[in-house]
């Protein structure tokens, strides 16, 4: 949504309170002109002011066409600290510095904020409530005007001449007609600036997340005999509920993680981020089968109590010089694999982790020979759907897989099952959850070292 459409959700001249009988008259005098004159100015122009820096401005230009100020400001009443606050002042026609608060009853701005009634002194020597401003005018007269929005107290406008009798009765009453207008015109484009600022503030925040989401996730490894590894990552907002993870698993060994957590978003990014940690952790002490595995991250999980979470998880050990793949699965769509152009889906199931406490799961381990290409796919790559509300499906994976060249790389096969996805929803149509994919690809490398331990990077 741009700031256009966005700053019309804060209509400028909302709920203000009605406008006097007097403004509605069928002969209007030429106060009346001018009031109305005033009004369709701020009606008009007022509406696609997004500073209020600005919009201030232009209130003290509009109105000095009718009333000969010297200074000129406007406090903004702060429910929290209890203060009028002084946000934007302006001395003949050069803005100043705006530092003067003031409680209920305090000064002349005080005591008109707390009766809520236009206060006009003709000589602020002779009424004690007078405080001396800091504005480098001697003053002598002022009118001050609460900014009310059903009889909120939004703020005041404050008027101040160097001339006893500067402001008039036709003054007092134009201004108290304009008044409701202003606070409506003022507190939309502060609500507007406020919304706009915490958008701009969370969506810096989405973006740092992400970038320490991403920088989490390995790019690849290598020094891994005999084997070709690639892996993708699109998360369908900011923050994806999916990750994946390479960990090096003893001598020519090597372990795959993906998962997919219930749910999208920053909740699910940081859940998927928890795992992500246990999952390290436990590497580090021990290197346990992949059943072990999830059955440990599971009641780890079960143990956080998180409501309504949980996770889909592919956790796999490729033994390099058996070229053995022992895996386990907990709830995530069966891994495929591509063997002499043939494509076939390895059956195994599994609870996903983080539902019920004491979950055993079973492993299988499986031989693979040169050539053979396996894919790890969360299930955001087969409901990939389009404007039809076709899913993309594991047999459309499978043709794309059967498609793949025997001199294909396993970065290349990745990029060509995305690129289907993509395809298939076709342009203008956004994934609705995160895709995620693990790519492996056996090489022969007879002349291999399998002492050197994979590098992860």
């Amino acid at each position: 949504m741009d700031d256009s459409r966005k700053r019309e959700l804060f209509g400028p001249l909302g709920d203000v309170d009605p406008l006097p009988p007097s403004l509605l008259a069928k002969t209007p005098s030429h106060e009346h002109v001018k009031t109305l004159a005033l009004l369709q100015d701020i009606s008009r122009d007022f509406s696609p002011l997004t500073s209020l820096d600005d919009l201030l401005r232009a209130i003290a230009e509009r109105i000095k066409r009718a009333v000969n100020y010297d200074v000129f400001s406007v406090m903004l009443w702060s429910e929290e600290r209890q203060l009028l606050q002084t946000i934007f002042a302006m001395r003949y026609e050069e803005s100043i510095p705006a530092r003067l608060s003031l409680g209920l009853h305090e000064g002349l701005t005080g005591s008109a904020a707390a009766l809520r009634t236009p206060l006009r002194v003709n000589d602020v020597l002779s009424d004690s409530r007078y405080i001396r401003s800091a504005a480098g005018v001697e003053v002598r007269s002022e009118l001050v005007v609460p900014l009310l929005r059903q009889d909120r107290l939004i703020g005041v406008l404050d008027f101040e001449s160097a001339a006893t009798h500067a402001f008039s009765a036709e003054h007092e009453r134009m201004l108290a007609t304009l008044a409701p207008f202003l606070a409506v015109a003022l507190e939309n484009t502060r609500l507007y600036e406020e919304a706009r600022t915490s958008q701009l503030r969370l969506q810096n925040d989405l973006d740092t997340a992400r970038e320490i989401q991403l920088q989490l996730l390995p790019t690849g490894a290598r020094e891994i005999p005999g084997l070709d590894l690639a892996a993708a990552y699109l998360p369908a907002r900011d923050l994806g509920g999916d990750f994946y993870d390479f960990l090096p698993y003893g001598e020519g060994k090597l372990a795959v993680g993906l998962g997919d957590v219930s749910g999208k978003g920053t909740a699910a990014a940081l859940y998927g981020s928890l795992a992500i940690g246990m999952l390290r952790e436990h590497v580090v002490t021990h290197l346990c089968p992949p059943a072990e595995m999830l059955a440990t991250l599971n009641d780890r999980l079960q143990g956080g109590r998180l409501e309504a979470r949980f996770i889909a998880m592919l956790f796999a050990v490729y033994d390099a010089p058996t070229r053995k793949l022992t895996m386990a699965n907990a709830g995530c769509p069966y891994p495929l694999v591509l063997r002499g152009g043939e494509v076939r889906e390895l059956h195994l199931e599994g609870i996903p982790l983080g539902l019920f406490a004491g979950t055993e799961y079973d492993q299988e381990t499986y031989e693979l020979q040169q050539g053979d290409v396996v894919v790890f796919a969360s299930d955001g790559i087969l409901e990939s759907d389009n404007a039809r509300g076709e899913e993309f499906g594991a047999e459309r994976l499978a043709e794309v897989l059967a498609a793949a060249r025997a001199e294909e790389t396993a970065r290349e096969i990745t990029a060509r099952i995305i690129a289907a996805t993509d395809a298939h929803s076709g342009p203008g149509w956004a994934p609705h959850d995160d895709r995620t994919l693990v790519v492996l690809r056996v090489n022969d490398e007879p002349a291999a070292d399998y002492t050197r331990l994979p590098i992860i990077y």
